[in-house]
């Protein structure tokens, strides 16, 4: 039954005026906040979104400020072989007894020691005592001489090579001893004195990124083998599988690998087929970077890209770091420069090489080898040029300022073809340089050429150095 209201009518009246109040309020808030939210879905905030994104353009990146990932960088100079010649050794010398070689490389310190990373050649095996010291062919050379490579700021140093075996099992057991005892800071490559070391893979941490290194050698120069396991010198002749497995541990414990390889043909600036055949095997194993050594000379360096789309920087070789070698092409060299930045953007990290470089340097002796060291070229003058000792081998105005230039040019213009062959990869060298596949036979390399054979084939004279005529050493005149 409905019950009867008894409330005056203009109570009833207030009461309801009051209700249609507060309503019309409350629709007017909500119509207010319905705007108010329209409004900001779509005109502010996208405005907000541009001026983000404008930002961090603005910062070198497309990614929202929310989301803009972290980028840490590390930068890496490398040198080639440090070889010491009777002169470099008998400029260490001292009156007092004491032997020190620092100031073959205080004009290039800065330069080294500026670096996040500094890598070199430690062409020989190394001693404490000077009754063995000795030189070309079988080299020893004085522990001193690697003291001045630490001093100078190198941190990492890589030894399989050629020399590795001049003097046996004691000449490698003694650099072990001596690097390991005196310098355990430095990251050592290429020798071991174990089988468990020679499956590690060095690596070194910069700025949060990890680095490692990897080095072979092609062979040695087999003066003295007897005694030497296998584990001892990493060497190219191990096989590709033994190769392939290092790279595969490597990259799974860091985020860059930079592998080093002794290997080409002394005095030929032009990479031959068995380094290019590696090179696009590194490549395809996914190394980032490559630096080579061995040939005494310069060769060029660039990138190189597979078909998914991997690059690899590559600096064929380096040439000298110190040496008393008799040519210009010896003497000019240079100084691998490059950067490797991580990006981290939440669960992905990518490796980028940037501003890959070879600086040009000189080693530089006098006629009487009483004034040793080694320039940036930049920093070197013509008075020095004028009194360079290699000008007794070249000939009259040959060694000068503008043709060291001339020359880094001319080697750095090169282009390399890559090979895409794989036969030379598991050969060995002969103590003849001769090439021997693994059932023993020898294998002619009919592919590789020289610089001469490069730069005929454009009809471009690369032997007359007495001319001043500015050479296009990217031209093709067999083309008309």
């Amino acid at each position: 039954m409905k019950h009867n209201d008894y409330t005056p009518l203009n109570i009833r009246e207030r009461r309801s005026s009051r209700v249609s109040f507060w309503s019309s309020i409350l629709f007017l808030a909500a119509a207010f906040l319905a705007l108010r939210f329209m409004d900001y879905q779509l005109v502010k905030k996208p405005q907000i979104q541009e001026q983000k994104e404008l930002e961090a353009k603005e910062e070198g990146s497309l990614i929202p400020v929310e989301e803009k990932a972290q980028v840490s960088k590390a930068t890496v100079i490398a040198v080639g072989d440090n070889l010491y010649h009777n002169s470099l050794i008998d400029f260490g010398k001292r009156d007092s007894g004491e032997w020190n070689y620092e100031g073959l490389y205080e004009h290039v310190a800065d330069e080294v020691r500026a670096a996040d990373i500094a890598i070199a050649d430690q062409e020989t095996v190394l001693t404490r005592d000077h009754s063995k010291v000795a030189a070309y062919p079988t080299f020893w050379s004085p522990a001193e001489a690697a003291d001045a490579l630490v001093s100078t700021g190198f941190d990492v140093i890589y030894s399989a090579t050629n020399h590795t075996d001049d003097h046996g099992l004691e000449g490698i057991r003694e650099t072990l001893d001596f690097w390991k005892t005196d310098h355990p800071e430095i990251t050592l490559l290429g020798i071991h004195d174990s089988q468990e070391d020679a499956d590690t893979v060095k690596i070194r941490e910069v700025n949060g990124i990890r680095i490692a290194f990897l080095e072979y050698t092609y062979g040695t120069n087999m003066a003295d083998t007897a005694g030497i396991p296998e584990y001892m010198i990493d060497m190219f002749s191990d096989g590709h599988e033994r190769v392939a497995e290092m790279i595969r541990k490597a990259k799974a414990e860091a985020d860059c690998l930079i592998f080093i390889a002794h290997w080409g043909t002394e005095d030929e600036t032009m990479p031959t087929e068995y380094e290019k055949q590696w090179a696009n095997f590194l490549m395809k194993q996914g190394v980032d970077v490559v630096i080579g050594g061995h040939p005494h000379v310069a060769q060029p360096y660039g990138r190189m890209m597979d078909e998914e789309g991997h690059n690899m920087v590559i600096f064929y070789s380096l040439g000298n770091f110190v040496s008393c070698m008799n040519l210009l092409q010896d003497v000019v060299e240079g100084m691998g420069s490059f950067t490797i930045q991580k990006t981290v953007r939440g669960d992905e990290v990518s490796i980028e090489i940037l501003n890959p470089t070879v600086k040009p340097m000189v080693m530089h002796y006098d006629y009487s080898l009483q004034d040793l060291g080694v320039y940036m070229l930049d920093d070197y003058t013509e008075e020095q040029a004028s009194v360079h000792g290699s000008a007794q081998y070249e000939g009259e105005g040959v060694v000068s300022l503008k043709n060291m230039y001339r020359k880094f040019r001319e080697i750095m213009s090169m282009n390399v073809e890559p090979s895409t062959d794989t036969d030379l990869m598991d050969v060995f060298f002969n103590w003849d340089g001769s090439l021997i596949d693994p059932d023993g036979n020898v294998v002619e390399d009919n592919r590789s050429i020289s610089e001469y054979g490069y730069y005929g084939k454009r009809l471009i004279n690369v032997s007359d150095y007495t001319s001043d005529e500015e050479i296009d050493y990217t031209a093709d005149y067999s083309q008309g």
